[in-house]
């Protein structure tokens, strides 16, 4: 039997906001799930990353700035049915 995850609330938000969306960028994600400050957002991103259920990639830009986009994992999407 699987074993159920405990995440954190903010931690939901950013899996729900990505599945929802599929992949979204680091700042528009901080704007939809509007976390209390940006350590506790940056500590609930590393902690989803550490179990696997998002990853990040980072793309380059036209300008040739880059942009770091959250992406929900295969594993990710299967915590979200159990």
């Amino acid at each position: 039997m699987p074993r159920r995850l405990k995440l954190s609330p903010l931690q939901r938000d950013i899996v729900w906001t990505l599945e929802e969306a599929g992949a979204e960028g680091i700042v528009a994600m901080f704007a939809t799930v509007k976390p209390p400050s940006q350590a506790e957002f940056d500590r609930n991103v590393d902690g989803l990353i550490e179990l696997g259920l998002i990853r990040k990639e980072e793309r380059r830009r036209s300008d040739g700035s880059l942009k770091t986009d959250l992406i929900l994992t295969d594993l990710g999407r299967k915590a979200l049915t159990q």
